[in-house]
């Protein structure tokens, strides 16, 4: 009963810490952005680059993280379209951009839940799995090439301590995992989640497709500030990212709105960027969560037509057997 009482409470809170922290964010943008000298800036991004470098780079990463998935779900003996993986993931991930924590991924589970493709414990324990794996990455990426590219250790190879620490800290947590026994559905899901790594390969490839996805994003991220004029350059644009997208994550504001474009700013200011050139690059990273969305509504429309072709050839292929003529 303590624990029900106490969850309203830490519900209100949480909400009570998003609202402050994306006031504090709004008014930090509308007092210090110089709104002038922005504008004739965005006046010269390159639409070309940011649509179709930038929209390439995001469908490549929904790419990458369909393959991580259904080679988690076929390791549980699940086997899906990867077409259907695909357009999922699309969908989901593209629409979670603007919820809380990402949580808005969770769909993906319900939605082939919906229409038989896999079950429900099966689907949340490949997705906490792939949660864990994002968070290690990002958190690795982040250290390394935030702690190389800026000046705040006396050794910048203290940064690959650090780096040591964290998977090492991630190996632990999994051998806890795997060792935990519970009863009821905590330990039905935690036995999924056991499944779903229990060898060392496994693990390792899922590991190695969640590096490559999270370095693709880093290239959006560059491809779309040299649109915009900023030549941040690869490993500066992965750390950028990195902290960036982590701190968007922990502030519980639904596509880190305020506190992103705050950070963001800082940061560039901090690689050397002119102020006015890093609150325009900002605004226009900005547009990588709007593109996100339009990509994500086209292959809605493009799965729903692939499920109606495939509804269409079942009926035709019934209709002899029943001996009625297809509509």
């Amino acid at each position: 009963m303590g624990f029900n009482m106490r969850r309203p409470a830490i519900r209100i809170t949480a909400i009570a810490l998003s609202t402050l922290i994306f006031a504090a964010s709004v008014w930090y943008i509308a007092r210090t952005f110089q709104w002038v000298q922005i504008g004739r800036l965005l006046t010269k991004v390159d639409l070309v680059a940011l649509v179709c470098g930038g929209g390439g780079s995001l469908i490549l990463y929904w790419f990458l993280r369909a393959v991580r998935w259904q080679f988690l779900l076929r390791k549980m003996g699940v086997r899906i379209s990867f077409l259907d993986v695909y357009l999922c993931t699309g969908v989901t991930v593209s629409f979670a951009i603007f919820t809380p924590f990402q949580s808005g991924e969770l769909l993906k589970v319900e939605l082939l839940k919906k229409y038989g493709m896999v079950g429900r414990f099966t689907g949340y324990g490949t997705f906490a799995v792939e949660r864990v794996l994002d968070l290690v990455v990002l958190l690795s990426l982040g250290c390394v090439s935030l702690l190389t590219t800026v000046d705040i250790l006396p050794d910048r190879r203290d940064a690959y301590v650090i780096l040591a620490v964290i998977l090492l800290a991630a190996l632990g947590g999994l051998l806890v995992a795997l060792k935990l026994r519970l009863r009821g559905k905590l330990g039905e899901f935690l036995s999924h989640i056991r499944e779903c790594v229990r060898d060392f390969r496994t693990l390792l490839g899922a590991f190695l497709i969640t590096c490559a996805s999270w370095s693709v994003v880093a290239l959006s991220w560059q491809i779309f500030l040299y649109s915009g004029g900023v030549n941040l350059g690869y490993t500066r644009s992965m750390a950028l990212m990195a902290v960036v997208a982590l701190i968007s994550i922990l502030s519980l504001i639904p596509g880190g709105l305020g506190i992103s474009e705050a950070s963001t700013t800082q940061i560039l200011v901090h690689y050397g960027q002119a102020v006015p050139a890093a609150q325009a690059g900002t605004l226009v990273l900005r547009s990588y969560s709007i593109l996100a969305i339009a990509l994500g509504a086209g292959h809605l429309g493009a799965w729903q037509m692939v499920r109606h072709c495939r509804r269409r050839r079942v009926e035709c292929l019934a209709a002899p057997l029943s001996g009625e003529s297809p509509a």
